[in-house]
């Protein structure tokens, strides 16, 4: 991941960025840390992951399929968000953890819903996120945002996404570059012309 994308998500996941996005990020950070780990009917994740443990896979996989509109389709976005993640410092990577377990069971207390988020048929879950994203309060605003900046992260990180944007990928180590240069002959100073 690049230095700009990595101090973005510094940025929108720090501890600091959400309480300065008002009173509500104390309630979400200590909601969060409350919360416990998550249920055990989550499906194992097919990948090897370094960050996320099955809960926060299938979460991020139903955020991204949501907030980005994949539909059904079978693009593993967490895999991709997962190692970008995995190399970042340990307080944003514990924010994440907060933000997508807030995220998950927050369906019983913004929604008074009686599912959890991953369980929520795709209407249901779109108008979640939409609820996310226009909340009065400033810290569920930033989260959004932030989860929906990894998801895209994620997204455009992905090889199968690329020739669906006209990219053709990385070039190091698909493309022979040559380190020959072709050196011209120099001229001396005194043949050339003045004009």
């Amino acid at each position: 991941m690049s230095t700009d994308a990595e101090e973005l998500l510094r940025r929108s996941f720090g501890r600091r960025s959400l309480l300065r996005a008002s009173a509500s990020g104390v309630v979400l950070l200590a909601s969060g840390s409350l919360l416990f780990a998550g249920c055990r009917s989550y499906p194992e994740p097919p990948v090897v992951l370094g960050f996320f443990n099955a809960q926060e896979y299938a979460v991020f996989n139903a955020i991204a399929r949501a907030t980005l509109g994949l539909g059904d389709r079978k693009l593993d976005v967490a895999a991709e968000v997962d190692r970008l993640v995995a190399r970042m410092e340990r307080s944003v990577r514990r924010d994440i953890r907060w933000s997508l377990r807030i995220f998950e069971h927050g369906t019983h207390f913004f929604d008074l819903q009686g599912k959890r988020f991953t369980r929520l048929d795709r209407e249901d879950q779109e108008a979640y996120l939409t609820g996310w994203m226009e909340s009065s309060l400033g810290a569920r605003r930033l989260v959004f945002r932030a989860l929906k900046l990894l998801a895209a992260l994620g997204y455009y990180g992905t090889a199968e996404t690329w020739g669906r944007i006209g990219y053709e990928g990385p070039w190091i180590g698909r493309i022979a570059a040559s380190s020959e240069r072709a050196i011209e002959s120099t001229v001396p100073l005194d043949t050339w012309e003045r004009r």
